[in-house]
């Protein structure tokens, strides 16, 4: 199926915060049930209303770990959705200027890339981090990059981790370039390796 133009970014980050979300609900609700039926049966029988009060007090103690990483993560998705939101935003300013954008692109050896940018300074994948990023995400930027460049062929592709609140110059770690948001645009304009046509680009996108 070919890429929708109408992608939004951070659309896939931030429908994992909403069913996480929605599951959270759902597990609150759960909760509360067997309170109200625990207060229900403490009128007809006082002590089996005792034992399961405190086999639910033993439970609640158990999963309390798995809960606050439950929503960790929650915040994480939806707070790494929102920085994405915020960066493809800002890349688009570049549609003007004739880059080409791709946002939360699902087809990269089965990952997902949360930005693609074309232009006149060179093909350039972006993902986008908050503040700080791991080794790991390093590799994993350098992977996806390859992977682009075997797809659209004779053209080096840059990777780029953006960190959205993060201050300080652009730097290169590891053959990655670190950029924080509010310097993007303007690092992005003063890049100068081979760019690829539109048609090469637009073919790419209808493979996805």
């Amino acid at each position: 199926m070919a890429y929708d133009v109408r992608t939004q970014p951070g659309g896939f980050a931030l429908a994992q915060a909403r069913r996480r979300f929605r599951l959270a609900w759902l597990g609150s609700g759960l909760f509360l049930t067997c309170f109200v039926a625990v207060l229900a049966l403490s009128f007809t029988d006082r002590l089996l209303a005792i034992l399961v009060s405190a086999l639910l007090l033993v439970a609640t103690a158990s999963l309390r770990p798995a809960a606050e990483r439950y929503l960790d993560d929650q915040l994480h998705w939806a707070e790494g959705g929102a920085a994405e939101r915020a960066v493809g935003e800002t890349l688009d300013e570049l549609r003007r200027e004739g880059w080409y954008l791709l946002h939360d692109v699902e087809a990269l050896g089965g990952g997902n890339v949360d930005h693609i940018a074309a232009g006149p300074g060179g093909v350039f994948l972006i993902e986008t981090k908050l503040r700080s990023y791991r080794n790991e995400q390093l590799g994993k930027a350098k992977r996806q990059a390859k992977l682009l460049h075997d797809e659209l062929g004779d053209c080096w592709v840059t990777p780029i981790i953006c960190l959205h609140r993060r201050q300080g110059n652009p730097f290169e770690h590891k053959d990655v370039w670190i950029v924080p948001h509010a310097h993007l645009l303007d690092w992005l304009r003063n890049q100068h390796n081979k760019t690829v046509p539109f048609e090469t680009l637009a073919r790419f996108a209808e493979r996805l």
